[in-house]
């Protein structure tokens, strides 16, 4: 079974692929996707096949929930760099403004694995930045809070 959770921004797409979690671990296989808009040219470009900690993808939620609470404060405010163990991907919420709890947007860098350098063996990672409004990061949260319910394990047991 698969989950496709969403994160549209004004210039880009990220399309998180959930593939089902590892047997008796808490870890989700999964593929992230990074779409620039049409007018961008709309470059598809697909991250490593990979896996991620389902407590990192609690984490990632919480992170974008406490980077909207800081902007109510501060709308210069500029978030830690969010990376899970694995390296699949990176992802920065910058500066922005929250006008009321729907009516809001901050810029979002979102970078993502793509595999490793020929010569040295480096991660190259591919990405954007944009603004993505309150609106669709509220989705992608409730998204990923579907799926961490609704992925069961390799044993048949659900994550929560």
């Amino acid at each position: 079974m698969s989950k496709k959770c969403f994160l549209e921004t004004d210039g880009y797409r990220v399309c998180f692929d959930l593939k089902g979690v590892q047997a008796s671990k808490e870890h989700v296989d999964m593929v992230v996707e990074f779409t620039l808009d049409q007018h961008l040219g709309g470059i598809v470009v697909k991250s490593i096949p990979t896996f991620i900690a389902a407590s990192d993808l609690h984490r990632l939620t919480v992170y974008f929930e406490e980077h909207i609470a800081q902007l109510w404060q501060n709308s210069d405010s500029e978030s830690y760099t969010f990376v899970p163990m694995e390296l699949g991907f990176q992802v920065q919420a910058l500066g922005g403004e929250v006008h009321t709890e729907d009516d809001g947007e901050f810029s979002l860098r979102f970078l993502l694995n793509v595999g490793r350098s020929k010569d040295e063996g480096e991660r190259v990672y591919v990405g954007g930045e944009s603004v993505v409004t309150l609106r669709n990061i509220k989705r992608f949260i409730a998204s990923l809070h579907e799926a961490l319910t609704d992925l069961p394990r390799a044993d048949g047991v659900r994550l929560s």
